[in-house]
């Protein structure tokens, strides 16, 4: 279940002029990382790093399923998904 949506904006990159409306990253929850993967990898994009687990360090800790993928334009994209108890 999704509660909500967010969206994460990275600073850093090239410090060269960048075109409009570029960006570096974006991250995207998902219910299924593994189903959301195979969709971009069907679709041809460059997977970066493939779906594994993870934690996010806080108070609570948040388990976490991730994986990456480039853009169209060179842009990192992510999938998340929440998996224990801690929901994102």
């Amino acid at each position: 279940m999704c509660r909500g949506n967010y969206l994460e904006v990275f600073a850093g990159g090239a410090n060269e002029p960048r075109p409009e409306g570029a960006f570096i990253h974006i991250a995207f929850r998902t219910d299924n990382v593994d189903a959301a993967i195979e969709v971009a990898r069907a679709a041809g994009a460059e997977i970066t790093v493939e779906p594994r687990n993870t934690v996010l360090q806080g108070d609570p800790p948040t388990p976490i399923r991730i994986a990456f993928f480039k853009g169209p334009d060179g842009e990192v994209i992510e999938f998340f998904q929440s998996t224990g108890e801690n929901q994102l």
